[in-house]
């Protein structure tokens, strides 16, 4: 299945907001967007050949892809049962023997109300949103991992009241962003680690309180939406072409 036509506008307002031009073909750009991010891989539950979304991170890696089924499986399963022998004393070697008839794991978790969720797997209150894990009370919403109260938000990996975001990696309340991680109460930065309360900034760390800031340095207004410019058609030229970018967050400095 491919993204629906929603979570698709949705992907290029935020991609036009971000660079300036709208980004197309979402699904072109799924391995980029999930490089940082833990996500799923669909597989068909082993009672009904039913394709689910199951998780690729934590215990959910070491489950054995025939035992892997779907929520609506768990009235059947739950009356599944192991013969035991009433003639001689069980072992947990020979129990063990016959736990493959009962041992299935449901990958699967939904609750609360839900519109237009395709292939995603444990979330609550969602709408408009595609191939996630564990994220809740958002909308427009695509490749993105633990993630809560988020809004047009793509390729987010457990971030919180994040908006109008692509790439974005623990952080909470930014706006407007792109390649953050470990900031909040950001708008409009690029590239930035460990900032809080910078606005409109590029290649920021370990700083707070800055507008208009270039590698921690006050530029001005007018210096900044230049080299931002400069900045966002390199990007957007290369995301058009090749549907990946080299560099993110956690490469762009290298080695001192």
């Amino acid at each position: 299945m491919t993204a629906g036509k929603d979570i698709e506008e949705a992907f290029q307002v935020t991609s036009k907001l971000v660079f300036g031009k709208a980004l197309e073909g979402l699904d072109n750009y799924e391995n980029w967007l999930t490089k940082r991010v833990p996500k799923g891989r669909m597989k068909p539950s082993c009672m009904n050949g039913k394709m689910i979304y199951v998780p690729e991170y934590a215990a959910y890696r070491m489950i054995p892809e025939e035992k892997v089924a779907d929520a609506k499986s768990f009235t059947e399963l739950s009356q599944r049962k192991i013969d035991l022998d009433e003639n001689k004393t069980e072992t947990i070697s020979s129990l063990s023997q016959k736990m493959g008839k009962i041992s299935t794991f449901i990958t699967e978790f939904e609750e609360g109300t839900n519109l237009d969720v395709v292939e995603s797997t444990i979330y609550l209150n969602l709408a408009h949103a595609y191939r996630l894990v564990d994220c809740f009370h958002s909308k427009s919403i695509a490749y993105s991992f633990f993630s809560d109260n988020c809004d047009h938000a793509f390729g987010v990996s457990k971030s919180f009241n994040c908006n109008f975001c692509i790439k974005a990696h623990d952080s909470n309340d930014c706006v407007r962003s792109f390649e953050v991680d470990f900031s909040g109460n950001c708008s409009d930065v690029m590239f930035c680690h460990n900032v809080n309360n910078v606005h409109s900034s590029l290649f920021c760390f370990n700083t707070k309180n800055l507008r208009y800031a270039i590698a921690n340095t006050v530029v001005g207004k007018e210096a900044y939406d230049k080299a931002r410019k400069l900045l966002c058609d390199y990007l957007y030229a290369k995301l058009a072409k090749e549907k990946k970018l080299d560099i993110d967050i956690y490469n762009v400095g290298g080695k001192a």
